[in-house]
């Protein structure tokens, strides 16, 4: 391991690790330390370029100024590198949290906040927090993770409070209790120093403030819904009203119209304010006859709750258990002129 050279390198202009002497078949690995909280990390995701005896380890997703990196041959440590840093200037900022509506349950499962760029991993846990009244942390309020819950782009994260507060019947319920209070707001705080993709903390602090209302025990139900059918041979939108603030990310995904031939119909779907309502402009004109709102069952509210189960729910009632659901189609009809 005394012959191997580790130097930082470019490859077709992506920033990459140069291994020199290394055999062919040693495996190579690159851990990174990007959090403040000591550990273990899992191998970079990455591929490698083999020149000969030289190796080029090139990452999924870019290195972070700043950063140690231990990169280890055959198991065993040849060099722990830092990604030199540059003078650049912070522009990453929060984009959105939602749920954006002002009054959340008391049994709210989950926030999701939206960056302006891809983000490193690792800071959620120290740069993401709830706040009380008085501005304390509220400690154990969210679920402490390994791993944290990205999209495919790392730009959307999704706090989830702690599950096991929230159920009835479990043992961490029975002692802490939900850890929202009816009545007492809230806040969620990102801290500034939460780094994005480049190493660069955020361009300011942002937060979300809400009250808490009442418990949400009820199961999704698509026929308490309103629809607003458009004109046919028009293209304005369909626009559908929900009883309640729904989740997010899940209407982007859950909710899908078909025409009278069974075909889906293609076009911009927007989340309302609130969550409180879904619109689908048509690329294409709408067709005369009947039309269907196709509703996953795996579509959940703001507290988990779906068309399927209640996610609060008390486990010793078998009146509660989850029921069987086949997805939902809602119609309509395109109005005349």
């Amino acid at each position: 391991m005394a012959t191997t050279s580790v130097t930082w390198s470019w490859s077709a202009g992506v920033a990459c690790i140069r291994l020199s002497g290394v055999p062919p078949e040693a495996e190579v690995q690159v851990r990174p330390r990007t959090a403040p909280l000591a550990g273990e990390f899992p191998p970079m995701a990455g591929h490698l370029i083999r020149h000969g005896l030289d190796v080029s380890f090139v990452p999924r997703y870019p290195f972070v100024d700043g950063t140690p990196y231990t990169v280890s041959v055959a198991g065993a440590t040849a060099a722990v590198l830092v990604r030199p840093s540059s003078e650049r200037t912070a522009t990453t900022t929060v984009r959105t949290i939602r749920p954006t509506i002002g009054v959340v349950p008391r049994n709210l499962l989950r926030i999701y906040v939206t960056f302006s760029a891809p983000m490193s991993e690792g800071w959620a846990a120290s740069c993401v927090r709830l706040a009380d009244a008085a501005g304390g942390t509220m400690i154990g309020a969210l679920l402490p993770t390994e791993h944290e819950l990205w999209d495919a782009e790392r730009r959307r994260l999704t706090v989830l409070l702690d599950p096991a507060r929230i159920k009835r019947g479990l043992p961490a319920h029975l002692q802490a209790g939900y850890a929202l209070r009816p009545g007492g707001p809230f806040r969620l705080v990102i801290d500034e120093g939460f780094q994005d993709a480049r190493g660069l903390p955020l361009a300011a602090p942002a937060e979300h403030c809400y009250d808490v209302g009442a418990d949400e025990r009820r199961h999704v139900e698509p026929a308490d819904w309103q629809l607003r059918a458009p004109p046919e041979r028009t293209v304005e939108p369909l626009d559908v009203m929900f009883d309640r603030p729904l989740d997010h990310a899940l209407l982007a995904r859950c909710l899908r119209v078909v025409g009278p031939d069974g075909e889906p119909v293609a076009g911009h779907i927007a989340v309302g304010v609130g969550e409180r309502s879904w619109r689908l402009e048509p690329f294409e004109a709408w067709r005369r006859g009947t039309h269907r709102l196709m509703v996953d069952p795996r579509l959940e509210d703001l507290a988990g709750n779906s068309l399927s189960r209640l996610f609060d729910r008390d486990l010793t009632c078998p009146e509660e258990a989850p029921r069987a659901v086949q997805p939902v189609a809602v119609a309509f009809r395109p109005s005349g002129h």
